[in-house]
């Protein structure tokens, strides 16, 4: 019997089993960038939907990623982007991150808890799920949800059966909708970066307020 399932992004709380782990995946571009942040050294990455808030909160430590549409939105560090979290975090130190996102993080505060997942931790994240009952939720958006779903099933396919072969996720990145708009735009850069599979040995845990890596989240 497998151990998951796969759910439509308007799933409400009540209808998540006793025992799952909810799991989000949005990976062009949240999570992503949220897991790139984590391997770059971030400690923290605080999901937020309110621009007062986080300019009255921000300071030397804390970096902000903003983008409505795909765009950065005007003041904030920069956008949604791995590939810019990468640059930036290899020339400062910044022990947090506030993000803003047009999909997952107003999904992601709808929820108590949550697993983020992406191309680039998925053999971590199969290995984390492994013997736990997961709710896999691809976040989608305006175009579409192709490459959320490619990495929904390979990761529910890989926490049972560790041979897949995980390159072929590439391919529903690739030729997205999601994809093809963002390099109209100009991120042809995070598709190519995005498009690589299990890069990074993290998870990801949300626990309601905050985002970290998953041995510390106790």
């Amino acid at each position: 019997m497998e151990n998951y399932r796969v759910v439509d992004p308007d799933i409400q709380l009540t209808d998540i089993q006793s025992g799952e782990t909810i799991v989000l995946i949005d990976n062009l571009r949240a999570s992503s960038t949220i897991v790139t942040a984590l391997a770059m050294g971030i400690e923290a990455v605080i999901p937020i939907t309110d621009d007062k808030k986080v300019f009255e909160l921000k300071d030397d430590q804390v970096l902000t990623s903003g983008e409505s549409g795909g765009v950065k939105l005007k003041d904030y560090d920069i956008g949604n982007s791995p590939v810019e979290i990468e640059t930036i975090c290899k020339k400062s130190q910044y022990k947090t991150l506030f993000i803003k996102t047009t999909n997952l993080i107003p999904l992601l505060l709808t929820f108590p808890h949550a697993v983020i997942c992406s191309s680039l931790n998925l053999n971590a994240a199969a290995k984390y799920l492994k013997n736990k009952k997961a709710c896999i939720i691809p976040a989608g958006g305006n175009y579409g949800y192709a490459e959320d779903l490619g990495v929904a099933f390979a990761l529910g396919y890989k926490m049972t059966h560790p041979e897949f072969m995980e390159g072929r996720v590439s391919c529903f990145t690739r030729e997205s909708a999601a994809a093809k708009h963002l390099a109209e735009i100009g991120y042809q850069g995070d598709v190519d970066y995005i498009s690589r599979t299990s890069i990074f040995d993290i998870v990801p845990v949300f626990d309601g307020k905050k985002i970290v890596r998953a041995n510390e989240d106790r």
